[in-house]
């Protein structure tokens, strides 16, 4: 099961064109994967951000009290990267078939993330503890 994090939409959000930028997506993704991060075992410490790709399905319109979820995933996991999917929803097109959810999905991203080590500024290698932790978010699996 994805990790999910709800995002309040703010007037803000949106551009001239009247909908939400596309520039927001990575910030309601970022903020979707730190919250994620943060029950790792080595927090949000040791991951950078080495590549984004982003799918835009269908605009997103602001309206007062306005929400949208973020579902993070784990596609695969190697040595020492990971490959993320994150989906945003509008919360009421949820549904429990994860192939209609993809399909609703207003933007679908993929990142990729590298483990790193800040004091040798190079990668590192996914240590046990954390490998298993990620394993848990493999999309498809049961967590």
């Amino acid at each position: 099961m994805p990790h999910r994090y709800d995002v309040a939409v703010r007037w803000s959000d949106e551009d001239r064109l009247g909908h939400v930028n596309n520039s927001r997506y990575l910030t309601f993704t970022e903020d979707a994967r730190l919250s994620w991060l943060a029950d790792s075992p080595s927090g949000n410490s040791v991951i950078i951000l080495a590549r984004t790709e982003i799918d835009f399905a269908r605009p997103v319109h602001f309206v007062a009290g306005g929400a949208l979820v973020v579902q993070t995933s784990v596609l695969s996991v190697s040595r020492s990267s990971l490959r993320l999917r994150q989906d945003v929803f509008h919360p009421g097109d949820l549904t429990s078939d994860t192939t209609s959810e993809r399909a609703q999905a207003a933007a679908r991203t993929e990142h990729v993330l590298v483990c790193y080590d800040y004091e040798r500024q190079c990668s590192r290698p996914w240590d046990e503890q954390e490998r298993a932790w990620l394993h848990r978010w493999i999309a498809g699996e049961s967590s």
